[in-house]
């Protein structure tokens, strides 16, 4: 079984990655870590100062703590003892999982969501809900317990 775990910053895809350690899979399963690293234009202020004024210089260094955040869930999710790899894709986050489910071929999604309902949802968008429909497979959403108990629940 081929496993694709959309990941991001948030501490839902902590939620999402712990449901997949710590679940029993088939011999064979493969669980391919993916974050997608969306078009962003950086504050002037915050360019300047951390990447001494170089697009490509801040762009090269997102791309870099992307990949130490798949590489981060991939190393838990080896000590659980699954085969794991990693792929760190450009685009916007919704369209960029469903593209590498279908190019990978991927029996499964699973993907965090902070539960926003109403006009939050509306302004931030909503990734697990833009997937669901156009995804290849089946998608299991997993839901952020300290959100949905909390504030936007």
């Amino acid at each position: 079984m081929k496993v694709l775990l959309a990941i991001d910053e948030d501490s839902c895809s902590e939620e999402a990655v712990n449901e997949v350690g710590n679940r029993t899979w088939g011999e064979g399963t493969t669980v391919r870590v993916l974050h997608a690293v969306g078009k962003f234009v950086p504050p002037a202020q915050e360019l300047w100062y951390d990447s001494g004024g170089d697009l490509e210089q801040a762009r090269r260094e997102i791309r870099d703590r992307s990949k130490q955040l798949t590489e981060q869930a991939a190393d838990w999710l080896r000590e659980q003892g699954l085969s794991v790899e990693t792929s760190v894709r450009d685009g916007e986050p919704g369209p960029a999982v469903v593209t590498e489910a279908k190019e990978w071929g991927a029996d499964l999604v699973v993907i965090g969501s902070r539960g926003h309902t109403g006009l939050r949802r509306l302004v931030e968008g909503s990734v697990s809900h833009y997937v669901v429909d156009p995804a290849p497979c089946p998608v299991e959403v997993v839901h952020c317990k300290e959100i949905k108990e909390g504030e936007d629940g």
